[in-house]
């Protein structure tokens, strides 16, 4: 079993170093109920196309030692690389090892493809969300002008409904002040 997953090791630095990738990076920590926890980073854009952003982070644990919980963390590398169909391992004496650098070429394309316009999305969407606070704050102040401006119009047709009644009664006592002195005239002419 051990033999098998040094294999896996060798695999994956194989694989890295036909397609050109950057080489793995491996961290090791234990844990405080004495468990050994291996990181593995392959630095492959396909992992993007699964939901992932850069680098696809792979764990193993183990209670024994770092050294095979790296293993299998390696093991897991090298098996997503074959799930992805990235890769045929047939034989694991290292013998039979298919790479399809094409299909790994064309798919780390397509995947940058993806992350530079889901990134420009991103971008584009926080500038919405941006806008659209300003245009909030914006909206909030024109319904407070328009709340002032209502209030003011209101102010201003009760003056003018005031000041209406007011020529209206005005015109009115005019008209009775005028009907009196002709009274007072016609009284005055009559007692010559």
């Amino acid at each position: 079993m051990a033999q098998v997953t040094l294999n896996y090791a060798r695999i994956l630095m194989k694989i890295v170093d036909q397609l050109g990738l950057e080489k793995p990076t491996m961290a090791h920590e234990k844990s405080a109920d004495g468990i050994f926890h291996s990181f593995i980073e392959v630095d492959l854009v396909n992992w993007v196309s699964k939901g992932f952003r850069g680098p696809r982070q792979f764990i193993g644990t183990s209670p024994i030692s770092s050294r095979r919980a790296t293993r299998k963390a390696t093991r897991n590398a090298v098996q997503r690389l074959e799930k992805c169909g990235l890769v045929k391992i047939s034989d694991y004496s290292r013998r039979d090892l298919k790479l399809w650098k094409k299909r790994v070429i064309r798919v780390t394309t397509v995947c940058k493809e993806v992350v530079e316009g889901r990134d420009e999305l991103e971008r584009d969407f926080f500038f919405l969300q941006q806008n659209r606070a300003k245009l909030l704050v914006e909206n909030c102040e024109l319904q407070r002008k328009i709340v002032e401006l209502q209030e003011n119009v209101d102010c201003w047709k009760a003056d003018k409904e005031e000041k209406d009644n007011l020529i209206i009664e005005n015109y009115e006592l005019k008209a009775e002040l005028r009907a009196l002195k002709r009274q007072l005239s016609e009284a005055k002419n009559k007692n010559e």
